[in-house]
């Protein structure tokens, strides 16, 4: 409700403003774009923002608004995503095709009386284990016990804030041209903890590996709480509390009152800039596999363990015919010299028992996994998409 009316507020006042300046072309756009607002189907546009539960529907989706711009299709489009996935499309200083057109989202939408809550977070330069709090910050990592605010480069540590009413984007629209937009950002998903749930959803178990006492452990839980950062390209944006003006924040530092504009009117804005990052927050269906042996696999060789976790996906994904997109998993490192835990994840709103099916059926899914790898024919220093 809140959303609505601010919208017509909004071009109630535009349409007026122009109609005073004898801009009738741009009055009567506005006075189009309310009509529009108001003759949305009120089923359609309640299922939309999770007012109406719909199964299949994503939990959190959000739009990248194009309405205020006075361009042809504008009104017709209808850019929505899970959140998920736009915290990286949508992005400031990200672009979208649609309509033969590109569409850069210039901020993030604002909603009059709220506010973008807010998660401060660090990721260890050493171990990669990912820490949030609200309130008392953690300095040491909780795995390692490294410090939180060494190493160098990029900054995986700050604060993110979840842009759950969605992205606006800018004015200036340009035609297609023959390359496609460059995507500048990609999120990545961290396991962070588990929260409360009922007992009955989560247990564990101890599996023998082989004859010489090596064993997997694993815990399965329906309220794994998984994180979607985008630090931007580094070091997150630079967002307007006001009008929800952003763009990409540099490494050189940057004065918080800069002169920028409204996104969706144009006009100077004389808000306060804050740096922020992007980030999510939902809960799903994980199973987290821990192995008592290293396996011949050093314990801080990363990037073999996220070989045999995509090894894991795959083999799931065909040895229980399950969508391989509707899987997902993540690293949980635990301390220097052991392995990391191997969390896997429904990759669907709310869980849809995918990872349990896999705890029933791990032998089969080990198997699967092995046959994926060692049937590949691709060489070892290649990225291959079979295996």
């Amino acid at each position: 409700e809140a959303e609505v009316q601010d919208d017509l507020a909004f071009y109630a006042e535009q349409k007026a403003q122009e109609f005073a300046r004898n801009h009738f072309s741009l009055a009567e756009y506005y006075h189009k774009v309310a009509a529009t607002i108001r003759g949305r189907d009120l089923l359609g546009f309640l299922a939309s923002r999770n007012v109406l539960p719909k199964y299949g529907f994503p939990t959190d989706v959000v739009a990248l608004r194009t309405d205020h711009v006075n361009q042809s299709g504008a009104l017709d489009l209808d850019l929505q995503r899970d959140l998920r996935m736009a915290v990286a499309e949508y992005a400031p200083g990200s672009s979208v095709v649609a309509a033969k057109h590109v569409w850069q989202s210039r901020g993030l939408h604002v909603l009059p009386g709220k506010s973008w809550q807010s998660v401060s977070f660090a990721v260890c330069p050493d171990c990669q284990r990912f820490h949030r709090w609200t309130a008392e910050e953690i300095r040491f990592c909780q795995a390692c016990g490294a410090s939180l605010r060494g190493g160098r480069g990029p900054k995986r540590r700050g604060t993110f804030l979840k842009p759950e009413f969605g992205f606006v984007a800018g004015r200036d629209v340009q035609p297609t041209g023959e390359e496609r937009p460059e995507r500048l950002y990609a999120s990545q998903v961290y396991f962070a903890e588990y929260a409360e749930g009922p007992a009955s959803d989560a247990y564990d178990r101890v599996e023998p590996l082989s004859r010489d006492g090596r064993e997997v452990r694993y815990h399965y839980s329906r309220y794994g709480r998984l994180i979607v950062v985008n630090t931007g390209r580094g070091n997150g944006f630079r967002v307007c509390t006001r009008c929800g003006w952003a763009e990409p924040a540099g490494w050189a530092p940057s004065r918080r009152n800069d002169s920028h504009e409204h996104p969706r009117t144009g006009r100077p804005c004389g808000g306060r800039i804050e740096p922020y990052h992007l980030g999510h927050e939902f809960l799903t269906d994980v199973l987290e596999l821990r192995f008592s042996a290293p396996l011949g696999v050093p314990a801080g060789a990363e990037d073999l363990w996220e070989s045999v976790l995509a090894a894991l996906l795959e083999g799931a994904s065909r040895a229980l015919d399950i969508p391989r997109d509707d899987l997902g998993g993540t690293l949980y490192p635990y301390w220097r010299e052991a392995p990391p835990g191997l969390v896997l994840y429904d990759n669907v709103p709310g869980g849809a028992g995918y990872v349990r099916h896999v705890a029933d059926h791990l032998e089969t899914v080990v198997r699967a996994a092995h046959r994926v790898a060692a049937d590949c024919t691709c060489g070892e220093e290649t990225s291959c998409y079979e295996c």
